[in-house]
């Protein structure tokens, strides 16, 4: 079984593209969203934020054990989705993508979800700084991280893109890390306060 960890900033596509993959390949999914927001797992809600507090200590364990589980039924690939599936240990993961989206796009997305202001920001700013991709860096995950951008692509082309990459084996050098710098082009459009205070 191969596990694909699909990750990113809320907005970028994550779920969507999860399930796509899953209509077009023999997948199971974990995500670990749906996960966290269950009563097992979520013991406070931060009301400004509009977000559970997850006891990572139980939530960790369950996951791990719920991969296993899905192993046993010998499943070809399992995805495992979610903006914050860096908490997965290295020893459970084939491969990476993160989803990436450019800001003004995701501002729309992000208001789309009904999520406030402040939320839009912190996740926007996220974004921008990659985030999502340096949580893996930082851990130093040796399986194969991509980037892909969402901004002006559908789900059904984002999720043949990791397939091709995945089952069909396709060279994936056109979305290895680092080719998106949205840092880089809003300093050059000089609009970097308008993210950051």
């Amino acid at each position: 079984m191969k596990n694909i960890i699909i990750s990113g900033t809320p907005g970028c596509g994550k779920t969507s593209v999860a399930k796509e993959i899953s209509n077009l390949i023999d997948a199971k999914i974990i995500s670990l969203n749906e996960l966290a927001i269950s009563d097992k797992f979520s013991f406070e809600y931060d009301k400004e934020r509009k977000t559970y507090i997850v006891d990572f200590e139980i939530f960790l364990p369950y996951v791990l054990n719920r991969i296993e589980e899905i192993k046993q039924e010998s499943p070809p690939y399992l995805i495992i989705e979610s903006h914050f599936s860096d908490i997965i240990p290295e020893k459970f993961i084939d491969y990476v993508f993160i989803l990436r989206c450019d800001p003004d796009e995701l501002f729309k997305r992000l208001e789309k979800k009904d999520y406030n202001i402040k939320k839009i920001t912190e996740n926007i700013q996220a974004e921008i700084l990659g985030n999502s991709v340096n949580y893996f860096i930082q851990n130093q995950i040796k399986a194969p991280i991509f980037e892909i951008d969402t901004t002006n692509i559908n789900i059904k082309t984002v999720a043949k893109t990791i397939i091709e990459i995945v089952v069909e084996k396709r060279d994936g050098k056109n979305y290895k890390i680092g080719k998106v710098d949205w840092l880089e082009k809003l300093f050059e459009e000089n609009r970097l306060k308008e993210f950051f205070n």
